[in-house]
């Protein structure tokens, strides 16, 4: 069964980059996102040349290679296309199969009381959660958007992500910049945190992660301990020697990934990973995307303030995963984001060129 699943989730694989090129070739091409295009290309080409000690096989960094740019180069013909609503659906839809696998697909041996849904991973299942409940932000319909807040909120905590956790506070903390109504988000939050405590007490095997929350909540230092043993600060500090080493060519493909430098451990941070491998200029080049990002989102918060929880929400999940180049999630997000900021930025600057016409008409 393992190996039926392996060879279907390969062909629906090799499948969506197939649809991904026939979309890209029947369709109009309207331009390419020059930022992601440009880190891709650095990255890739300084990393093979600065080491080879931790390279895979030259076909399949190629097959890797093809597949981030298919993504980047199409995708973003896809991503120009898509509304907040249609964005909105899927990551509903993502959320929500979180529920299914706690129902139909539950594995106490493997999930540890953790749940990821279709993404495998709880972190990934929590970062699609905080992307989806940022995004409702932009939703118009008071009720709509109270809804789709719910089921992120109740799908983020069950991840149990100490990340998803976070960045949901800091989310709602500046969601009060834009409301004041919205300080009661964190209230509710906080009721559905503590329901899932009283329930974990009932539970005849208790939930690992929500016994640590628990007994931080009530001042238990050793818990904090506990909640901070294998965290991303201590897997960072693992690779640091090897980071200062080489600081501006890197340590060459693969060095920061699992079974490199650090041994069988990856070093959880994609800024570290494109520093320690490719060297500072794609590392550079990432932080001014990612800054202008913040920039722009900023500057047209008032009226879009889900675009700045997207850039803040999809920068502090690269803080703790290494996979930027590979998943497909975090590449759309990016891509989305992105242009959708830029589209925004052109609404607001022909409304305001209409008003100017308007009143040297008057």
């Amino acid at each position: 069964m393992k190996e039926f699943s392996s060879v279907l989730s390969s062909m629906l694989s090799y499948l969506s980059f197939g649809l991904l090129l026939i979309f890209y070739l029947l369709n109009k091409r309207t331009g390419i996102n020059g930022w992601l295009i440009l880190i891709g290309l650095s990255y890739f080409t300084l990393s093979s040349l600065s080491g080879q000690s931790y390279m895979p096989l030259f076909i399949d960094f190629v097959i890797f290679c093809i597949k981030y740019f298919i993504i980047i180069i199409c995708g973003y013909e896809v991503m120009k296309r898509t509304s907040d609503t249609e964005l909105s659906i899927f990551l509903n839809i993502g959320a929500l199969s979180i529920l299914l696998q706690i129902f139909f697909f539950h594995d106490p041996l493997t999930d540890y009381g953790r749940y990821s849904g279709f993404y495998i991973n709880p972190n990934a299942g929590g970062f699609i959660c905080i992307l989806g409940y940022s995004l409702s932000y932009s939703i118009k319909n008071e009720r709509l958007k109270g809804i789709a807040q719910m089921i992120f909120i109740a799908m983020g905590i069950l991840t149990f992500s100490r990340t998803f956790i976070i960045l949901w506070v800091l989310i709602n903390l500046i969601a009060i910049r834009v409301s004041i109504k919205n300080a009661y988000k964190l209230g509710i939050g906080l009721l559905l945190l503590l329901g899932l405590l009283t329930y974990n007490e009932f539970l005849p095997v208790k939930n690992p992660r929500i016994t640590q929350i628990s007994a931080f909540i009530s001042g238990d230092s050793s818990a904090a301990q506990e909640l901070n043993e294998g965290s991303r600060l201590e897997t960072w500090g693992h690779f640091y020697d090897y980071l200062i080493s080489n600081p501006f060519l890197g340590s060459g493909f693969g060095a920061f990934g699992g079974q490199g430098v650090g041994g069988a451990i990856g070093v959880h941070n994609s800024y570290l990973k494109v520093w320690g491998e490719g060297g500072v200029v794609p590392f550079i080049l990432m932080l001014l995307f990612f800054s202008i990002l913040i920039k722009k989102s900023t500057s047209i918060f008032l009226t879009h303030p889900h675009f700045l929880f997207m850039s803040i929400s999809l920068m502090a999940i690269l803080a703790t995963n290494h996979n930027f180049f590979e998943l497909g999630y975090l590449l759309f997000a990016a891509l989305w984001i992105h242009v959708s900021i830029l589209k925004s930025e052109e609404e607001n600057s022909s409304l305001q060129n209409n008003i100017k016409a308007n009143d040297e008409t008057l």
